[in-house]
């Protein structure tokens, strides 16, 4: 019962963190993200739109340059920061998988929708593809915790 409680109580953190960081890009400043805002705006004044719907268009020049740090670090930060969503759903839904991978790739996709509504950051599939891999990571940790 007290594992259930911590399991919850740390979801609802996690899901505070994907809201202020991931989805706002919170950095301590609200600042940024008006910066950002209106950047996306004047952008799309001139036709420039706040998506990316190509695989790999984002994602191949990190990997050319992944001994770069800011390179390595954008890659591995949109893996790591969804590996507990996968776990937390996948704990939640142990028995179906599929389920609980559907689960992940909507909040993944609404968290990009938001961005692009919004204007606050870029739809990006390849965020998408990585952010999905996380949680897939997510969901086997859990997978072989449960069986131990």
């Amino acid at each position: 019962m007290k594992n259930k409680k911590l399991l919850k109580l740390l979801f609802y953190i996690y899901i505070a963190f994907l809201i202020f960081f991931v989805v706002l890009k919170f950095d301590g400043s609200f600042e940024r993200i008006i910066s950002l805002h209106n950047s996306i705006i004047e952008n799309e004044k001139d036709g420039l739109r706040n998506i990316n719907l190509i695989p790999f268009r984002s994602i191949s020049p990190y990997l050319r340059n992944i001994t770069e740090p800011y390179a390595f670090k954008n890659i591995i930060a949109n893996i790591l920061v969804f590996i507990p969503l996968g776990f937390f759903v996948s704990n939640k839904n142990s028995k179906n998988v599929f389920k609980t991978l559907v689960i992940c790739l909507s909040v993944i996709l609404s968290i990009e929708c938001i961005q692009l509504l919004f204007k606050i950051g870029f739809f990006d599939v390849d965020d998408i593809i990585l952010n999905f891999i996380g949680s897939l990571i997510g969901v086997l940790i859990n997978l072989v915790a449960q069986k131990r």
